[in-house]
């Protein structure tokens, strides 16, 4: 089975965003300055396409040898990502808030901080290996 184009996107979309996330954590643990712009960014898209992407995803009905599989892999990825999207949009709505008054929000909270970046790496990981499953 082929992997539809929107999909091949959304995963190496998903991987350039996270690494705009890493960057704006990193920015802000260990040189106390936000990329507000690119944490902006990564926000807006997560919520516009990585949205738009899970309703596409949605009514999809897996067949085949591994249906199963992709189906357990399918609610674990979704069910995170959900979550993660949403404590993305907490994280960096605190993160930015907190920066404007000068305090190191991701040093201040840093066990949240690699709690978060720990789930979010998991969100992507197992994103990754619902499509290579799903479409080899």
């Amino acid at each position: 089975m082929h992997a539809p184009l929107y999909s091949t996107i959304a995963l190496l979309a998903e991987l350039l965003v996270s690494l705009a996330i890493f960057y704006t954590i990193y920015q802000g643990y260990k040189r106390g300055k936000l990329p507000e712009k690119v944490a902006i960014g990564a926000l807006v898209y997560e919520i516009l396409f990585d949205i738009s992407y899970m309703i596409y995803r949605l009514p999809t009905r897996e067949s085949g040898a591994n249906k199963s599989l992709i189906t357990g892999l399918g609610i674990f990825h979704g069910t995170l990502s959900l979550f993660m999207l949403f404590g993305l949009i907490a994280f960096f709505v605190l993160a930015i808030k907190n920066y404007r008054r000068n305090v190191n929000y991701f040093l201040v909270h840093r066990r949240s901080t690699f709690v978060f970046l720990f789930f979010w790496s998991l969100s992507v990981v197992s994103g990754a290996v619902l499509y290579f499953v799903a479409y080899s």
